[in-house]
């Protein structure tokens, strides 16, 4: 709220004087009335100095009801928010209303103007303008960083790198206000003129702050460098995955760059102790209870898992030279060329892995055969049973639509939850 400028305190008690207060003629002191009255002195002030009675319930304009203390108040609140907020300017004034306040402003201190002493009054930016102007068309600390050496990308908020700028700005026709046939001649009021060419200059401000203010949500967002944003949530593939982040990514119209920093760091946080107590489980259950037999242990699976791994590349291969040489297989097909048999992927471990612990224990196998990671597998069935219920029944090519992922793995699921009885046929 703007400050009262008549506003003065007792010398004597430091307490607001009130109106009427006592102010001395001699050694100027202003006293409240309570001080006056007890007769109270201070310093070289005596209660027998010749004092006057100060009161700003007088008018300053002829054939005007406002009070000196009116006007006072509305002089410091307009140097305060500015001219045109009336509304704050109203409340600040107290006694009088919105359109009170703009046209007794309007009709003593612009049109009618009864005293040379207020044209010499200095105007502040902060009177005229009650938040700072964009001084350029294009912000020169839009980005600090901003992207190099990309190609011209729709999802860069037609953002140009090699120019720092815009291609497009926001609202690009502000300026075209000025553009106006001037049919203004010698014999027209000059003030209305300069009135006209005020607003035009407050209008194109506020639109001006309007695109700078967008700018800003692009820029505190991280909207201006969506290719960096992505490439950074690749750290976070082997626990927030790329479904469950891309999904994430919604939340940060509601926070900054570096509030969405925290907050993904955090849900890596929480992955990353989850899975340290699934292998915690995991090691409870082999009965080990000591940091060096679980390394050890880890060792152990880690050489089975190879062993088994060579253990059946060598039986495939010997099954193939078996099949080659034995005289019941090598029968010739479809024009003397042998049928090639297609190479068996081998089924992944999916122990240590997020979302293990959700799956049942047909899904389990599922995912191990067809090396998904079970919480790839989750979103997956999510969305075909959400497709599902939308419509009564999922087609194949519809589920192969909504999934991007290999075609006999997307078959594979299709037909493992047709068989449970999630989805059902058209």
């Amino acid at each position: 709220m703007a400050s009262d400028l008549l506003q003065v305190n007792c010398d004597i008690c430091n307490d607001v004087a009130h109106e009427p207060y006592i102010e001395c003629c001699e050694c100027d002191v202003n006293i409240c009335s309570a001080c006056f009255s007890s007769g109270k002195e201070k310093d070289a002030h005596k209660n027998d100095h010749k004092y006057a009675i100060r009161r700003n319930d007088f008018p300053l304009f002829e054939s005007c009801n406002w009070s000196a203390k009116e006007e006072c108040k509305l002089l410091s609140s307009l140097s305060t928010y500015g001219y045109g907020n009336w509304e704050e300017i109203s409340k600040s004034v107290h006694t009088r209303t919105k359109l009170e306040c703009q046209e007794h402003y309007k009709k003593y201190y612009i049109e009618k103007v009864q005293y040379d002493e207020l044209k010499l009054i200095p105007e502040t930016e902060q009177s005229l303008f009650p938040k700072p102007l964009t001084p350029y068309l294009y912000n020169k600390e839009m980005s600090n960083n901003p992207p190099r050496n990309n190609q011209s990308d729709q999802l860069l908020a037609g953002y140009n790198a090699y120019r720092s700028e815009f291609e497009l700005s926001y609202d690009h026709n502000a300026e075209n206000i000025f553009n106006f046939e001037d049919g203004y001649t010698d014999d027209e009021d000059d003030e209305c003129m300069d009135a006209l060419k005020i607003s035009l200059v407050n209008a194109l401000n506020t639109r001006l702050k309007e695109r700078q203010r967008r700018y800003n949500i692009i820029k505190n967002h991280g909207l201006i460098m969506p290719n960096k944003l992505l490439s950074w949530l690749k750290g976070f593939d082997m626990t927030l995955l790329r479904i469950k982040s891309e999904k994430l990514l919604s939340f940060m119209q509601f926070m900054t760059g570096m509030q969405f920093d925290a907050f993904i760091e955090s849900l890596n946080l929480e992955e990353e102790l989850f899975s340290k107590i699934i292998r915690l489980i995991e090691y409870r259950k082999n009965g080990i209870k000591t940091l060096y037999s679980a390394k050890l242990f880890m060792q152990l699976k880690q050489h089975k898992e190879i062993a088994n791994k060579e253990q059946k590349f060598s039986t495939h291969v010997m099954q193939k030279k078996f099949d080659s040489q034995s005289p019941v297989k090598s029968k010739l097909w479809f024009g003397n060329v042998m049928k090639r048999n297609r190479k068996t992927s081998i089924p992944l471990d999916i122990m240590d892995l997020p979302g293990f612990h959700l799956l049942s224990d047909s899904e389990k196998t599922l995912c191990s055969m067809i090396r998904l990671i079970p919480y790839n597998y989750l979103e997956i069935k999510k969305l075909l049973l959400a497709e599902n219920n939308k419509i009564g029944f999922l087609r194949l090519l519809d589920a192969r639509r909504i999934i991007k992922i290999d075609v006999n793995k997307t078959r594979k699921i299709y037909d493992y939850l047709l068989a449970e009885g999630f989805i059902s046929k058209p």
